[in-house]
């Protein structure tokens, strides 16, 4: 599992970010975190797992480059990082299911998508590749 460079963890961390924009009808969602308001959303937790099924634990700030908070602004689809490096995704998609707002994304040879409870902000999301993916794991305020 030493695979995971810097660099994996930063395209890992704007991928997070990217997957959290998104354009979504604010009629459409019946939550607080329904989109039609800015978040800021913290990663409480992430995995690596590799194609061959197998998965490490990593917690934020362990040594890797993963954002501790994500700023969310679905109406301006856009998805960035809190810590003033400037990494920045856009949100290619959203809607709004069965009281989730979901959001998705693709960028560098990856894709993304990041799904955020309506109701209380809490939040997951994957970032995958051709050779393993990342799932991410966090929690969403209004500020």
């Amino acid at each position: 599992m030493k695979r995971a460079t810097t660099k994996r963890i930063q395209v890992a961390g704007l991928a997070v970010a990217v997957g959290g924009l998104a354009l979504v009808s604010p009629a459409a969602a019946a939550g607080k975190y329904d989109g039609a308001k800015p978040m800021l959303c913290a990663v409480t937790a992430m995995s690596e797992c590799t194609a061959d099924g197998k998965c490490e634990r990593s917690a934020p700030l362990a040594g890797n480059n993963l954002p501790t908070f994500l700023r969310v602004d679905v109406k301006g689809k856009l998805l960035t990082d809190n810590d003033g490096s400037g990494r920045k995704t856009e949100i290619k998609s959203s809607s709004v299911v069965d009281g989730h707002l979901m959001l998705h994304g693709a960028e560098n040879g990856k894709a993304w998508s990041m799904v955020i409870s309506s109701e209380g902000g809490r939040w997951g999301g994957s970032i995958v590749e051709d050779d393993g993916l990342f799932a991410v794991f966090g929690t969403c305020t209004l500020p």
